[in-house]
């Protein structure tokens, strides 16, 4: 018994083609491309997304604030006034090690209208910070960031290479990349 074969026709000029033919025989067009996807803008993204590392957020620019954790909040709230582009300051102990984070909403919440200026000289940033902060290391995705940026609702991450802070990825540094693709 011979097979049926289904009756294929070209894109192209619509000439009736022998089903897995390289090309058609009328219009002389070449099929062996037409079925490899090609990314469009918005999957160029996706992929983007998906492979880009940590390490390429990470601002050269303006490098990490970090003080030590007998820090006072009096000048983890100067270093942020001196640095308004960075919105949190990360805090290590007597080994460079990260122990915690203090964002400016943490000053907020945490600071303002509970502790009285005079006593931020003498308060320990230790007792406001968030510690043991959500980290990364410098080849997480992007993907993985974001995601863990929308569960955990933060807006700064700390980058991290053998628990030492290499510097701090924000939505701020993501979002300028995301609106130029």
């Amino acid at each position: 018994m011979i097979p049926k074969f289904r009756k294929f026709s070209c894109p192209y000029c619509g000439e009736e083609i022998t089903p897995g033919a390289d090309r058609c025989e009328g219009c002389l067009t070449s099929f062996t491309q037409r079925d490899l996807p090609q990314p469009t803008e918005k999957e160029s993204l996706q992929k983007d997304i998906m492979t880009k590392k940590m390490r390429e957020f990470i601002s050269q620019k303006h490098p990490a604030i970090i003080v030590k954790k007998n820090s006072s909040v009096h000048e983890v709230i100067q270093k942020l006034q001196t640095a308004p582009h960075h919105g949190c300051v990360l805090v290590c102990d007597d080994h460079d090690k990260l122990i915690g984070i203090v964002s400016i909403r943490d000053l907020l919440h945490r600071v303002a209208g509970t502790i009285k200026y005079e006593e931020t000289a003498r308060t320990p940033v230790e007792k406001i910070m968030t510690p043991n902060p959500q980290t990364l290391p410098k080849d997480a995705t992007l993907a993985y960031a974001l995601h863990n940026m929308a569960i955990g609702r933060y807006r700064h991450i700390p980058i991290v290479e053998n628990g030492v802070p290499i510097g701090v990825v924000s939505l701020r540094d993501i979002i300028p990349y995301l609106g130029r693709k």
